[in-house]
């Protein structure tokens, strides 16, 4: 197995409107006036060994769940370049990652791509992977899939839909590699038990990392540059290099600091395109563990060392993410950040994805290419979005039309419409003067919808996880007063405790914290202070974690179309000192964003 960012991009079949759906109408083009994503493109990044753009995708779409056997039948151990063919039962720590995005072909059209990756299990709903594999992947789905010696067979092993992503807070290039490139995927569901995680060193702990220990790396890459044979699994034994050796083989790229490296030159055993993110293990006191993420190397794999994220610096960090609850994202397209909609004075709808960094000079929270995903949706009084209102883990747009009918588009989770007709779920909903959505008021793992009156009485609806709705669609009345607000927001579990909150702001601008008690009362029935001068905001939300720090963020924007980020530390606290992040402009020329 050889590799040089170590993530496998692949050509697809061009599409004229890749993700374009079908609304109350359609369109192929997008609104040429919509705000400013005042987005750079990425920093090429040669070294990160992503095969050729040759081979074309197979299929975009990953039937979710089981589908058959849990690991696929051992394979025959018959040697190739530089390792040997692998089984995923023998490895049971193991996924294979597949993001399927569309980028700007230039001509009108989108071109399809698909990206291979390699992660490891950390637990049943967290995968440990490289950062590069997950950020700014445009229209983009991802998958990870347990079980499998070819990712491509479909008899065996598990499929996992991605609901949200964590990215090392410093990630980024210099010296055209990766730095700090750690990243955790959280998973919608969780995987089987027989998919088992696999430990890390200890942080600061230097086991496994002498020169000259040996050691494994495994992963769905190519066997060499200039491949195309990505997605089977493979292993072999490396050995592991001292920082000196390993500054001297891969030049000033190499941070002796944060990574380490390991291989022999000449002998042909290396990671490649494709194993990005994939474990290097060693045995630390006759245990297995996992010591590195596969990150980069040469452009031709192979011709001098592997460079891996150390494990012993970014433990503490990566750990702590094994905690946090779902920061609830609105994700259209499937690949784990939040994304936002938007509808234009004309009736277009446009899909503006979320890159999953904040951070970078040349990327922002949303990157360059804008899609419309339908038109004729003007006559919608209110919209908004609901995952999981199904029982099927995708999102689905809500509208409400003047007359009071409420009615759902579905979505099949990667960012396309399911059909082009609308379902008529609910009548009478122009009595709310508002409809906020939460994902699980009751602890009963199911969305809600809380409607306020003109008169400032609260109601709850609750689905029934299959479309319809419990109690047999009437309210249950929960709050009164709530008109002291001009706007009431739901940032899902705003002090990472698992309980739903609203946050209300009142016309002088203060914002004003609720709890759920998890069972449809209130922890805090008079509501806690948290801060003060929101009326400068015309429009404002949570779109759930847009930074990638996979904590819940707020989001607002000003009368002159600024938007500004206001991320929080998932517990109720402001970061930045509670100052905002300017992350784009022109958003007033839209009539409702969601």
């Amino acid at each position: 197995m050889t590799t040089g960012m170590r993530g496998a991009r692949v050509l697809a079949a061009l599409i004229v409107m890749g993700g374009a759906a079908l609304g109350p109408g359609s369109a192929a083009g997008a609104e040429e006036n919509g705000p400013d994503r005042t987005v750079g493109k990425k920093e090429a990044q040669t070294k990160d060994r992503r095969p050729p753009r040759t081979e074309p995708i197979g299929k975009t779409s990953y039937p979710l769940g089981p589908s058959g056997p849990a690991f696929q039948e051992p394979v025959a151990g018959g040697s190739i370049t530089g390792g040997a063919p692998a089984s995923a039962v023998d490895h049971p720590y193991i996924v294979g990652i597949r993001s399927i995005f569309w980028e700007d072909n230039g001509n009108g059209g989108l071109d399809g791509w698909q990206s291979t990756c390699t992660g490891t299990i950390l637990s049943s709903t967290k995968i440990l992977t490289a950062g590069h594999c997950t950020v700014d992947l445009p229209l983009g789905t991802t998958y990870v899939i347990a079980g499998r010696n070819n990712l491509a067979d479909t008899n065996g092993g598990f499929v996992a839909a991605v609901a949200s992503t964590w990215v090392h807070p410093s990630y980024g290039s210099s010296s055209n590699v990766p730095r700090n490139d750690v990243a955790v995927l959280t998973l919608k569901k969780p995987l089987p038990s027989q998919y088992t995680p696999i430990p890390m060193v200890a942080q600061g702990s230097t086991s496994g990392e002498v020169d000259g220990t040996s050691a494994q790396i495994v992963g769905y890459g190519i066997t060499a540059s200039g491949q195309s044979d990505s997605g089977i699994l493979r292993a072999a034994t490396t050995p592991i290099r001292s920082d000196s050796t390993c500054s001297t083989g891969l030049g000033a790229g190499f941070d002796a600091a944060t990574m380490l490296c390991a291989g022999s030159p000449g002998s042909g055993i290396d990671t490649c395109g494709g194993d990005s993110g994939g474990p290097i293990v060693a045995t630390v006191a006759g245990v297995k563990k996992q010591v590195g993420v596969t990150s980069w190397g040469p452009t031709t794999c192979g011709a001098s060392y592997g460079a891996y994220a150390q494990l012993s610096l970014f433990n503490s960090l990566i750990t702590a993410d094994l905690t946090r609850p779902d920061p609830n994202n609105l994700d259209w397209t499937g690949d784990g950040h939040s994304d936002l909609i938007a509808r234009t004075p004309g009736g277009q709808l446009l899909l503006y994805y979320g890159t999953g960094l904040v951070n970078l000079p040349s990327m922002q929270a949303f990157g360059g290419l804008v899609t419309s995903i339908g038109t004729g949706w003007g006559s919608f009084a209110k919209l908004f979005r609901v995952r999981n209102w199904n029982g099927d883990g995708t999102e689905s747009i809500f509208g409400m039309l003047g007359d009071g009918n409420l009615v759902q588009y579905r979505s099949d989770g990667e960012g396309n419409f399911t059909t082009g007709s609308a379902e008529r779920i609910g009548w009478g909903w122009n009595v709310f003067r508002d409809i906020m959505v939460t994902s699980n008021w009751t602890n009963n793992g199911r969305p809600n919808l809380l409607g306020r009156t003109a008169g400032g009485d609260l109601y709850l609806y609750t689905s029934d996880g299959s479309g319809g709705w419990m109690n047999g669609g009437i309210g249950i009345k929960i709050g009164t007063g709530w008109n002291m607000f001009d706007t009431v927001v739901t940032p899902g579990t705003w002090l990472g405790d698992g309980l739903q909150a609203l946050i209300g702001r009142t016309p002088n601008g203060q914002l004003r914290l609720y709890q759920s008690n998890g069972a449809g009362g209130w922890v805090n029935g008079y509501g806690v202070l948290i801060g003060t001068g929101w009326n400068v905001f015309t429009r404002f939300m949570s779109p759930g974690d847009l930074n990638g720090d996979n904590q819940v963020d707020m989001i607002g924007v000003n009368p002159a179309g600024g938007m500004y980020l206001y991320p929080s530390d998932g517990h109720g606290n402001w970061l930045n000192n509670g100052l905002g992040i300017m992350i784009g402009s022109g958003w007033n020329s839209l009539n409702a964003v969601f």
